[in-house]
């Protein structure tokens, strides 16, 4: 198979860049989310309970007006996979041997430091989002605890790096003068990456389903243009090339005209709406003829529920999805085309 140059580019940074691809990209993400629950399972005090073999009734008891049991077993059968957890006399007992192996892991392994700050925040926040949904409330990406996480991932360089990645699979410069929808902008820091890679040479529109997280990515200050610092920052909605639009999540048509991008560039947004289809159509519509789809989620290699569902979930998100989904989405809304690499990174054409 000979790769594009394209494909060439974005390997080379990606291994070049991050220690990341130490560990394959499905197991990685793996590891990060069971960290994520062993961590949140400490917090509310759960590990020190199932010392002693427990029964779910006498966890969801523990924790107090657990509605969501289903999320809870799926917490505790994904983590006994994974050897966290045993099951004796049909209880759940603890494996500290195998909890202090993830520690150890996210203490040593170069891979996991770039997710430090969503285990901090875990520990020190999303933990009580995590029982505000185990209780049965709504958390999503303006859930405070959840945001702030977000925000700080998503300026992070490895997301950088990965965004990136993205454009030169899907591109690169030859997307320069094109105009490009930036689905789930979030707050600033993915629309400043798109505009530095293409050196501002690109109309830019920006959605998001919040209004919350519209302002914020509106007031995100840009430092300089086509690699040059400008004398003072600008502000993301102070440029001409930039426009932002705010989408009620359950609306079925987004308010922007069949056909008028070049480019729907969406990271890391997929796993977290509720309505993946819909999504994906909307951008196929708004796309022009020969448009191209570009698109970073969680890749499984099957079907069967992972220990990542369940932490997308218990944070708010939806799930995961295989290549035979991401694919089956990509077809009915008459994308093709369709590549997949690195287990993370999917580009496509409209016909």
């Amino acid at each position: 198979m000979v790769l594009s140059f394209g494909e060439v580019r974005a390997a080379l940074r990606l291994f070049r860049n991050v220690p990341l691809l130490r560990l394959w990209i499905p197991k990685l993400t793996d590891v990060v989310s069971a960290l994520q629950l062993i961590i949140c399972l400490e917090k509310l005090g759960v590990l020190g309970f199932t010392s002693t073999p427990r029964s779910l009734e006498e966890i969801s008891s523990f924790l107090g007006g657990v509605k969501r049991t289903d999320l809870l077993q799926d917490i505790f059968e994904t983590l006994k996979e994974l050897k966290v957890f045993r099951v004796v006399d049909g209880k759940y007992v603890v494996n500290w041997w195998m909890v202090e192996k993830f520690f150890r892991l996210k203490a040593k392994h170069p891979a996991l430091k770039p997710f430090n700050v969503t285990f901090q925040g875990v520990e020190h926040m999303a933990y009580r989002a995590a029982l505000t949904v185990l209780r049965g409330g709504k958390v999503d990406l303006t859930s405070p605890e959840i945001a702030t996480i977000f925000y700080f991932q998503t300026h992070h360089p490895v997301f950088d790096i990965g965004r990136r990645a993205l454009l030169d699979l899907g591109g690169g410069k030859s997307l320069k003068g094109k105009t490009i929808l930036d689905v789930g902008c979030g707050f600033g820091a993915e629309p400043v990456t798109i505009l530095d890679y293409l050196d501002f040479d690109c109309n830019l529109i920006c959605i998001d389903f919040s209004p919350n997280v519209v302002d914020e990515c509106m007031h995100t200050p840009v430092e300089r243009i086509a690699g040059k610092p400008l004398p003072s920052p600008k502000l993301l909605m102070e440029l001409e090339n930039v426009s932002f639009v705010t989408v009620d999540p359950s609306a079925e048509r987004w308010p922007i005209p069949d056909e008028s991008v070049d480019v729907a560039f969406t990271f890391s947004y997929l796993h977290r709406c509720d309505h993946p289809q819909r999504a994906i159509r909307e951008c196929a519509r708004i796309l022009k003829r020969n448009g191209r789809f570009l698109l970073t989620t969680m890749i499984k290699k099957g079907e069967k529920l992972t220990v990542t569902d369940v932490a997308i979930r218990l944070f708010g998100g939806n799930r995961s999805y295989s290549r035979r989904e991401i694919r089956k989405f990509l077809r009915n809304a008459g994308l093709e085309d369709v590549k997949i690499r690195f287990s993370f990174f999917v580009t496509a054409r409209k016909s």
